[in-house]
């Protein structure tokens, strides 16, 4: 079976190659804004030349290992950030808030802004339902805590990832499908606004643009996620060769962007063969029943919740890496020539994984949140951890072989090499997150990679 864990471990070696990578000195700050940022905030401030600085600016994706920040905050509390942002205001200084830093564009670093690393609020809390999270909460952490609690939130695969950006983005997984992306589940935002002030946000505009539509409008320092009950799931995986890529795909998609919501079904294609896996809520032997129309010879099992989200997880600590990525969301069903595109697409080097949306994803209307793409039967990732200036060819080659069956792109499979980034991410919705972003940060004071602008 591989997953997206599999694919980082083989690509760690690749990134030993990197030989173009991408590099921005940093702006520096002056002596005056140097010393105001450092008497502000309790936390470090690192700055190029201090010790721990190389090790604080970079991210999880090697690619961006040459970005220099002017400085990276390490925010202690609430009261860090909040100072960070009225020095910033004083200043006019640009911010970008960092969670887990695992962003596929580095839309979390910055040559010109200042980083605001929020790993330090990392709050588990849960009660009467709801689970409170501090946005440097890492995935592993929050299954682990609340699976002693018997429930669960739809999040991603990766145990290393931070809730903060993951939420932002919208947030898919493995119980997607049955319970929403991660932002259906938020019930309030505590956030810091680009005034410096403290805020609950809870509805409104605001509350509908940080429901997937990034990080542009404010710096998040704890959300609250309503919960699931759930203390076991079944699994499954197949295998298939390279000849069977193509029966493979047809196979997965008229079974599983349709399959209960109970079930999850992702495939993976490489040049080498296909890999069907997924997770479903129920037993093991109703789950054998469910796959046969995937055909091949399913390995299925079941164990409880936390043992199943370690075992998508593979590696607890997955090594830093530098690939390249991008994204597309296919509505409609593949005919044989679409099929015969996204098998050619992996020729070229790239892997795709294709996740089944449908189900709870599904159900809110596109408008309902940020996250536009609820009509999705599909999503594609397409990724490479070749050396880089050829993951990026690699990349390129293959989303463009299947551009003409799908539209849009997933934010937190930012693309930096994206066209017209910001409406494949958001579609119709980008106009309202324009305006929400004139609303609440008029003069552009949070600015990651590939974020929205205010409205002219």
């Amino acid at each position: 079976m591989i997953t997206r864990r599999d694919l980082i471990a083989r690509g760690a070696v690749g990134a030993l190659a990197l030989t173009w990578p991408e590099v921005a000195d940093a702006k520096r700050l002056t002596r005056t804004q140097e010393r105001a940022l450092r008497s502000a905030v309790r936390g470090r401030v690192l700055t190029p030349g201090d010790n721990g600085y190389s090790g604080a600016r970079v991210v999880f994706n090697t690619r961006w290992d040459g970005v220099k920040p002017p400085a990276v905050v390490q925010a202690r509390d609430t009261a860090d950030v909040r100072a960070v942002v009225s020095w910033a205001d004083r200043f006019d200084v640009p911010l970008v808030a960092r969670s887990g830093g695992h962003g596929y564009s580095g839309n979390s670093t910055s040559s010109t802004a200042v980083v605001v690393d929020l790993d330090r609020l990392d709050t588990i809390r849960f009660g009467d339902g709801i689970a409170t999270l501090g946005p440097g909460a890492r995935l592993g952490d929050v299954y682990t805590r609340l699976a002693a609690k018997g429930v669960t939130i739809p999040a991603g695969s990766c145990p290393t990832v931070a809730v903060g950006g993951l939420v932002l983005g919208g947030g898919m997984g493995l119980a997607g499908r049955a319970f929403g992306l991660t932002c259906d589940r938020v019930t309030s935002f505590d956030v810091v606004d680009a005034d410096g002030k403290r805020r609950r946000v809870d509805d409104g505009e605001l509350f509908w643009a940080l429901r997937g539509g990034g990080g542009s409008f404010a710096i998040v320092t704890a959300v609250r996620l309503r919960t699931r009950r759930v203390t076991s799931a079944a699994y499954f995986s197949i295998t298939y060769s390279r000849a069977q890529r193509a029966e493979a795909l047809a196979r997965w998609d008229a079974f599983a962007p349709r399959a209960p919501s109970d079930l999850t079904a992702i495939l993976t294609l490489t040049s080498d063969g296909a890999t069907a896996f997924g997770q479903y809520l129920g037993s093991a032997s109703a789950l054998r029943r469910l796959v046969r129309p995937l055909g091949g010879t399913p390995t299925v099992g079941s164990a409880d919740y936390l043992t199943v989200q370690r075992r998508w997880a593979g590696n607890q600590n997955p090594p830093r890496s530098a690939f390249a990525a991008s994204s597309i969301y296919v509505t409609k069903r593949l005919t044989a020539k679409g099929r015969g595109a996204f098998v050619a697409a992996t020729d070229t080097g790239a892997t795709l994984i294709l996740d089944a949306y449908g189900g709870a994803i599904n159900r809110p209307d596109r408008d309902a949140t940020a996250f536009p793409h609820r009509d999705a039967r599909f999503s594609v990732q397409v990724i490479s951890y070749a050396p880089i200036a050829t993951a990026r060819a690699q990349v390129r080659q293959a989303r463009k072989a299947i551009a003409p069956y799908g539209s849009g792109a997933y934010f937190n499979y930012a693309d930096p090499d994206l066209t017209n980034a910001t409406r494949n991410y958001w579609g119709a919705n980008l106009e309202r997150l324009r305006r929400v972003k004139r609303e609440v940060d008029p003069g552009n004071r949070f600015r990651p990679t590939q974020g929205v602008r205010p409205a002219g």
